[in-house]
């Protein structure tokens, strides 16, 4: 890692143009006639002491005595400033704020390693920027030219951490052990919740949606089609659930909604096409017995009620609601190039969910797979019995599951507005 792979991290991650550099600095046009600058010295000290730090998983960063680790604050209106508690026993000492500079440096580093550098653009608002050149107590030196690294602490969303330090050598297992210890504290305390990242895309994952969304509230238009409110509210539920497998299900929800009835209108179409042939006969039993068989080979008696074959309701829902597969494949390129290819060689781990190859010249091929993933996933998820070959594990297996999150989301959405009227 060199100054200048900082330098043109921020430049793909952010949008800031390098309008100068020199012996001492490399400059960026934040916003307007605003620049902010990366001080050369300063920087490649940092990532000299980066060589003193592993990582794990691309969010934890430690060593012997200081843990640093990327965290979800789900309440949001907390922490307008740091928190600092010290353990003068224990030789301990936590806190939260905004990252440090080897942490914000050895981030960047990684965040410009994933396949897609300019998602975090729509997430630099340019209110946040105004803000903090607005501010009184800056010198008129700073006004023009401030820090890089002190301006992406400042306007980068979600960008806060835990860290901790100590005088004693410890294990990362033991910095764990005082970080969830630590959380628990303050959740027992004051019922605020914060949790560690565990893998970079939970940080990533919005970002990779908003992109291709609009993000500004001053974009979004007034709607023009009406939608089910009960597909709305798993919808939402789904966007606004931190827990990884509660996503999943909330999004399931969306195509579970119509399991039956379009699985009955497939019986009853059948059905129809049976007694309509024209050597179809009421009279003649042979002919009854077909049809009865049609109904008995579609629906199973369990509990004193019939029961429909769950798998192939997924099947149906999708052949109904995502009529054309490259609508779908597109999407997926949108949010990640690497996403269709990744469903193409990759099962789902944890679940063994079929493979599914969206560029098969078979259509038949592509939803009885999909629905396999789909389903065998969602199975999964709600069946964790001891005695399961296959089963989810929550946090072990959120990793494997976060892919399968921007599949699921896709199909709900697909589903919900193919299933809307227009206003």
């Amino acid at each position: 890692m060199e100054v200048i792979d900082i330098a043109k991290a921020i430049r793909d991650l952010f949008g800031f143009e390098i309008i100068a550099e020199n012996d001492e600095v490399v400059s960026f046009t934040i916003i307007s006639d605003k620049t902010a600058s990366l001080n050369k010295k300063e920087t490649a000290a940092i990532i000299k002491n980066l060589s003193k730090y592993k990582s794990n998983e691309d969010v934890e960063l430690y060593n012997s005595k200081s843990y640093e680790v990327l965290i979800r604050n789900e309440t949001l209106y907390f922490f307008n400033t740091e928190i600092i508690k010290e353990d003068p026993v224990n030789k301990l000492k936590y806190s939260i704020d905004k990252p440090s500079d080897e942490y914000l440096i050895f981030l960047l580093s990684k965040l410009h390693q994933t396949s897609a550098p300019s998602f975090l653009r729509g997430g630099i608002i340019g209110h946040r920027l105004r803000r903090v050149y607005s501010q009184t107590e800056i010198s008129q030196t700073e006004l023009f030219d401030r820090s890089i690294l002190s301006i992406l602490k400042e306007v980068v969303p979600r960008i806060e951490t835990i860290q901790i330090s100590s005088k004693t050598n410890l294990e990362l297992n033991q910095f764990e052990n005082l970080l969830y210890a630590f959380i628990f504290n303050l959740g027992y305390n004051t019922d605020f919740s914060v949790m560690p990242l565990r893998f970079l895309d939970e940080f990533v994952q919005t970002f990779r949606i908003n992109r291709i969304r609009k993000s500004r509230t001053s974009d979004i238009e007034a709607p023009k089609r009406i939608y089910s409110n009960e597909l709305i509210l798993h919808y939402q539920k789904g966007i606004s659930s931190e827990s990884i497998d509660h996503q999943f299900l909330s999004f399931y929800h969306v195509l579970e909604h119509f399991y039956e009835k379009i699985y009955n209108d497939d019986i009853i179409s059948r059905v129809k096409s049976e007694i309509t042939k024209p050597n179809f006969s009421y009279k003649r039993t042979k002919d009854l017995n077909n049809l009865i068989g049609i109904i008995q080979s579609r629906l199973r008696y369990k509990n004193e009620e019939f029961q429909i074959n769950e798998l192939e309701a997924v099947e149906l829902v999708l052949r109904r609601f995502i009529p054309d597969l490259n609508e779908l494949n597109q999407a997926l390129d949108q949010i990640n190039p690497n996403l269709a290819e990744y469903y193409r060689i990759q099962s789902v781990p944890f679940s063994n969910g079929n493979k599914v190859n969206f560029s098969s010249n078979s259509e038949d091929e592509i939803y009885r797979n999909l629905a396999k993933r789909v389903y065998l996933t969602r199975n999964c998820i709600v069946h964790s019995k001891e005695s399961q070959k296959v089963k989810f594990t929550p946090f072990k297996d959120d990793k494997d599951l976060l892919n399968e999150i921007y599949l699921m989301r896709l199909l709900a959405e697909f589903v919900i507005l193919n299933d809307s009227k227009e206003l």
